[in-house]
């Protein structure tokens, strides 16, 4: 489930809109915190196009959100429970 899922994001940069593509990074990065920086350095390299934009916004976006996940994924780590 894992890589098809990712596999499925990496396919959605090209035949689905962006806002899709985010909500797939998005349930990817719940399983794999790297998919979003992975899918954001994709689609800034495949729409890339000299003289129309000066920052990479989908790898700033996937760096970010891989960021939070990182952090989210370090806080619902489950561990013992000790009572005070």
């Amino acid at each position: 489930m894992r890589g098809a899922l990712t596999i499925l994001t990496f396919v959605s940069v090209v035949f689905l809109p962006w806002p899709l593509t985010a909500i797939l990074a998005i349930f990817a990065s719940v399983f794999e915190p790297l998919v979003p920086l992975a899918v954001g350095l994709f689609a800034d390299t495949l729409y890339y196009a000299p003289q129309t934009e000066v920052l990479p916004l989908f790898t700033f976006a996937g760096a970010l959100l891989t960021a939070v996940m990182f952090f989210v994924r370090n806080r619902l780590k489950t561990g013992p429970v000790r009572d005070l």
